[in-house]
C-alpha cells in the first residue's frame, strides 16, 4: 500500500470470494484479500480509487462512514493486486437484529423505536447512493453494519455498482432472500435502483417485524418447489399483500404492527411492484414515511421500555405476552428500564453531511473536466 509494508495475521471474517484480515500496525484498519485475484477486480479497484476517495463518505465530526470504500490497493511484493485496505468495522452486523436471541445477547436494551431508527437510517443512505447513480446490488443485512446509536455503515462497498468516465462497473452478487422477483430464480440479472428499492422493502419490513421475513411462511397452493423466502419472492407470496395465502407460524409478528404509512409502501412493492418494478417507492418516500411513523411512537403505559405504533389502541408486546406467546423486547418490559433503548437517531445528521459531500464532488468533478 503506497511502498507500506503491511502484516495481517488476524482474520477478522471470511467469505466465498475474500478474506478480511485485521491490520496489525494500525487498529483503524482492515484487508480484504480475494481468494482468487484477477485483472477485473483490480481493474475496478483502480477506478473505485479515482470515482471517490474513502474520506468523501466519512462525517468529519464523528468520523461516521456511510460507506466502507477502500483506501487503497494491496499488492503483494511484485505488484499484483490482492485486494484492498479499508476502514477496519467493528459494529455489528444488521443480521444482528434478525433473530431474537442474537438481538436480545447483543442489544438487550434497544426497543422497537431503535429498529424504527436503523430502518430510517437505512432507506436515507440508499436515497442518497440513488441520487448519485450509486446502486448498492446486492442489498442484504451482511453487508451493514450498525452501530450503538443506530448508525450504519454499508460494508463489501467493490460489489457497489458505480459509473466513471462513462463506464459502469456493474454489481454481480446477489443475496436470494432480498433478491428481487426478476433476478429469481437463476439469481442474475442487471441489478437497478429498481431491484435495490425491492430489497430495501424486505429489510425494512423485517427489521420492524422483529426479525420475521415478510416472505417466510408455508404456501398455501402447493408448488414445485421447497418452501423458503427466495420461493416466495418468485412467486409474489406474501402476508402483506395476501394473507390467506400463506400460513405463518403462530408466533410471527402481526403485521399489523406495521405504521399504516409503511404497509402501504410494503404492499405497492410486494404487490403491483412485483411485477412492475417501475412502480416500487423510492427509498426517499421509506425515509418519509418512516421519519412520520417516528413522530408518532407511543410509549407503553405500563411498560416504559414498550414502544410501538402509535396507530395501534394497545402495546402490541404486552397484548402478545398476555396471550402467552413471546414478547420481543421482554428485558424491557419492568417499569425500571425506562425508555434507554430509544437512542437511535430516527434519520442521522451524519448521512446528509455525506450526501452533502458527495455533491460536492460532482461539482469539483464537473468543473475540472470542463
Amino acid at each position: 500500500m503506497n511502498g507500506r509494508r503491511l502484516t495481517c495475521s488476524t482474520v477478522l471474517g471470511s467469505g466465498t470470494e475474500s478474506i478480511v484480515y485485521a491490520v496489525d500496525a494500525d487498529s483503524r484498519q482492515a484487508a480484504k484479500i480475494y481468494r482468487e485475484p484477477d485483472t477485473e477486480r483490480s481493474r475496478r479497484l483502480e477506478y473505485m480509487l479515482r470515482a471517490y476517495r474513502a474520506s468523501q463518505f466519512v462525517e468529519p465530526a464523528s468520523g461516521h462512514p456511510g460507506l466502507v470504500w477502500p483506501q487503497d490497493v494491496a499488492r503483494d511484493s511484485t505488484g499484483t493486486v490482492l485486494g484492498y485496505v479499508m476502514r477496519r468495522s467493528d459494529h455489528h452486523s444488521l443480521s444482528t437484529f434478525l433473530e431474537h436471541r442474537t438481538r436480545l445477547s447483543a442489544f438487550p436494551n434497544k426497543d422497537w423505536k431503535f429498529l424504527l431508527g436503523v430502518a430510517s437510517n437505512l432507506a436515507q443512505l440508499v436515497a442518497i447512493l440513488h441520487d448519485q447513480e450509486i446502486v448498492v446490488g446486492d442489498l442484504a443485512p451482511s453487508n451493514i453494519h450498525v452501530r450503538s446509536d443506530g448508525l450504519i455503515s454499508f460494508l463489501d462497498c467493490d460489489s457497489l455498482q458505480f459509473s466513471y468516465d462513462g463506464e459502469v462497473f456493474a454489481c454481480h452478487t446477489v443475496t436470494p432472500e432480498y433478491a428481487a422477483p426478476e433476478l429469481l430464480p437463476e439469481l442474475s440479472g442487471p441489478k437497478s435502483v429498481e431491484t435495490d428499492r425491492f430489497a430495501l422493502a424486505v429489510l425494512i419490513c423485517q427489521l420492524l417485524l422483529c426479525g420475521d421475513h415478510p416472505f417466510h411462511g408455508i404456501p398455501v397452493r402447493p408448488l414445485d418447489v421447497d418452501p423458503s423466502p427466495e420461493t416466495n419472492i418468485q412467486y409474489g407470496i406474501t402476508v402483506l399483500t395476501a394473507p390467506s395465502e400463506v400460513d405463518v407460524p403462530a408466533e410471527a409478528i402481526e403485521p399489523g404492527v406495521l405504521p399504516p404509512p409503511v404497509a402501504e409502501l410494503a404492499r405497492q412493492t410486494f404487490g403491483s411492484g412485483h411485477g412492475t418494478a417501475a412502480t416500487r417507492p423510492a427509498a426517499q418516500e421509506w425515509a418519509e414515511a418512516l421519519d412520520l411513523a417516528w413522530d408518532d411512537v407511543r410509549t407503553c403505559a405500563h411498560r416504559p421500555g414498550h414502544t410501538y405504533s402509535g396507530h395501534l389502541p394497545e402495546c402490541p408486546w404486552c397484548r402478545r405476552a398476555g396471550s402467552g406467546r413471546f414478547d420481543p423486547f421482554p428485558l424491557l418490559s419492568s417499569p425500571t428500564a425506562g425508555d434507554a433503548g430509544t437512542t437511535g437517531a430516527k434519520v442521522s445528521d451524519v448521512l446528509l453531511v455525506v450526501g452533502a459531500l458527495i455533491v460536492l464532488v460532482f461539482i469539483v468533478v464537473l468543473l475540472a473536466t470542463r
